[in-house]
């Protein structure tokens, strides 16, 4: 061989001997104690064809399903999604004590509670469990989770009432507790969340009473309670200074006059179908760049205030009130 066809072969394989050359042995990536944990929980879940990349002699760093930190070489991430995985959530998670983020979603076979050894999972910033059939009541060991910062518990059957622990979790921005069977009252003390742009999503469930008082002291950023069965003056989650860009109390039994309602100017959505919501548009609403508008179904009375995207909207937006009138609405009398 010529020495430029070698020089020529030698500049091809550099790439791939270079790989080979700088990747670390399995043995200095892959953490013991992570490892035998993981070939747990795939034990526990009937060794699934999902996890056939989980082979003992190589280098669990590189299996599918979850991330290492590169420097520690501990599991911080595991996400088994949109799946048909079998049985109950593997209480062998909550072994591996460095795991950031735990995502298991749309996988419609897993039934059962929430492990209790999910406590030993210090280090948890991201908790998804949505699209499961997990049931029982929200454990209120889940307060234990003091990094947390999202909590997804969304489209699952659990039942009973919210536990006030959730409160105690410094940091949570974002609390979804939605599509499940939930019973009993709002906790005032969910207004201690100090999450940076708070996210409360409740909606689809079957709460009742009135609002806690102390919602109205809090900033969220967006607020979702619809299809509950809530009642009294919602009012209190408005206000000037806030900086809510979505709203949603539709589908309640919310009772209150909307002409005394003050608006902060972020506003964006807002949804009050199917209250008994009385009173007037106010002027105000005319300035808000509204995206999505429903005050259907409700009380209302008096004309709709001209200007702003308010006539914008369809009819429907609008229908099926005491006795609004105005564009786009029929004229006044």
């Amino acid at each position: 061989m010529s020495p430029v066809r070698l020089l020529l072969l030698l500049l091809l394989l550099l790439p791939l001997l270079s790989s080979f050359l700088l990747r670390p042995a399995s043995a200095v990536l892959c953490h013991p104690e992570d490892k035998e944990v993981l070939l747990r929980i795939k034990s526990a879940l009937n060794n699934p064809y999902l996890l056939a990349s989980w082979n003992p002699d190589t280098d669990c760093c590189y299996w599918y399903s979850l991330k290492c930190d590169r420097k520690t070489h501990r599991v911080i991430s595991l996400f088994f999604l949109a799946s048909d995985l079998p049985g109950q959530i593997p209480s062998a998670i909550g072994d591996l004590t460095y795991l950031q983020r735990l995502t298991l979603h749309k996988l419609s076979n897993f039934s059962g509670p929430i492990p209790k050894s999910f406590t030993k999972l210090a280090y948890l910033n991201f908790l998804t469990l949505s699209w499961l059939n997990l049931t029982g009541p929200i454990p209120s060991f889940l307060g234990q989770l003091k990094n947390l910062t999202s909590l997804d518990l969304s489209f699952n059957k659990f039942t009973g009432g919210i536990p006030a622990s959730l409160s105690t979790i410094p940091g949570l921005g974002y609390l979804g507790l939605d599509r499940n069977q939930l019973t009993g009252k709002i906790p005032a003390s969910l207004a201690n969340l100090k999450g940076n742009n708070l996210y409360l999503i409740l909606s689809h469930n079957s709460l009742s009473g009135d609002l806690p008082a102390t919602f109205a002291g809090v900033d969220f950023g967006k607020l979702d309670l619809s299809r509950n069965r809530l009642q009294g003056d919602a009012s209190l989650v408005f206000g000037r200074n806030k900086s809510t860009f979505l709203i949603d109390i539709s589908r309640n039994q919310f009772e209150f006059d909307l002409s005394k309602v003050e608006f902060n100017e972020s506003l964006t959505s807002l949804d009050m179908n199917h209250n008994k919501i009385y009173g007037s548009i106010p002027k105000a609403m005319a300035g808000l760049e509204l995206q999505y508008l429903n005050v259907s179904y409700n009380r209302l009375c008096g004309e709709i205030p001209v200007g702003g995207r308010l006539q914008s909207f369809d009819y429907s937006v609008y229908f099926h009130n005491r006795c609004l009138c105005g564009a786009p609405l029929d004229s006044c009398k």
